[in-house]
């Protein structure tokens, strides 16, 4: 914003600030590419909403969707279970190759594997380069991980620096799934490397450079969904 401009000698009005008037246009520049800086990091970072700082705690329509859930399904699993099979599954078989959408490689397994569980389909089944669920804001809750609350099988463990390599200013986060043995499922391809890897490591090792508080953050499906309370929207 400019400073009021001191009257020159007279009556007459002050001109107009050239070196303003050129600045302008630049620094419109300068705020449009920080907002969308800002969007993006929103975007990749917590899937266009912010986490909370706790996992979620049960409410009452929870617990009685538990409790309905073990009574009229014995011996099933809930349904984030199937993600974590899922990702076992795509490891073990590699069903497509590369997955690259958008140079965002990581997501893109990760999207993939949720869309297949939940009944979706992957987009390459699809023959599409969109994904559904991992979008849809009502199926998630989003929060960060303390390193103390229990994880789950089917959650998507988003973290702040990749443990592939060193940590280093600015590097996009990296993301994959809890398998239902415990595992962390991942799909990563550095240009070090001769191939890309399909990974199946340790949550320790995983989140081993995202040591920070807000440096891990979690995707766990709702409860209501886990279990069946709700059908999960196609």
């Amino acid at each position: 914003m400019a400073c009021p401009h001191p009257l020159r000698k007279g009556n007459r009005s002050p001109g107009p600030n050239l070196g303003l008037m050129r600045l302008g246009p630049f620094l419109l520049l300068l705020t449009v590419v920080a907002v969308l800086t800002l969007a993006v990091t929103w975007y990749v970072v917590a899937g266009r909403w912010l986490p909370s700082l706790s996992p979620p705690s049960f409410t009452d329509p929870a617990v009685q969707a538990r409790r309905d859930f073990y009574r009229n399904h014995p011996g099933e699993k809930p349904l984030n279970w199937l993600i974590g099979r899922k990702a076992q599954e795509f490891h073990r078989l590699r069903p497509m190759g590369r997955f690259r959408l958008h140079k965002n490689d990581c997501s893109d397994y990760v999207d993939c594997i949720v869309d297949d569980a939940l009944g979706a389909q992957a987009r390459f089944r699809r023959h599409s380069d969109h994904h559904i669920l991992m979008r849809t804001r009502g199926l998630w809750d989003v929060f960060y991980w303390d390193r103390h609350a229990p994880l789950l099988p089917g959650d998507v463990i988003s973290v702040e620096h990749s443990p592939h390599y060193e940590p280093y200013e600015g590097a996009i986060w990296h993301v994959g799934v809890l398998g239902a043995d415990g595992s962390v499922y991942d799909w990563s391809k550095l240009r070090s490397w001769p191939s890309a890897r399909y990974g199946c490591n340790s949550v320790e090792w995983f989140t081993r450079h995202s040591t920070g508080p807000e440096s891990v953050i979690i995707w766990r499906l709702k409860a209501v969904y886990r279990y069946k309370a709700r059908p999960v929207p196609r």
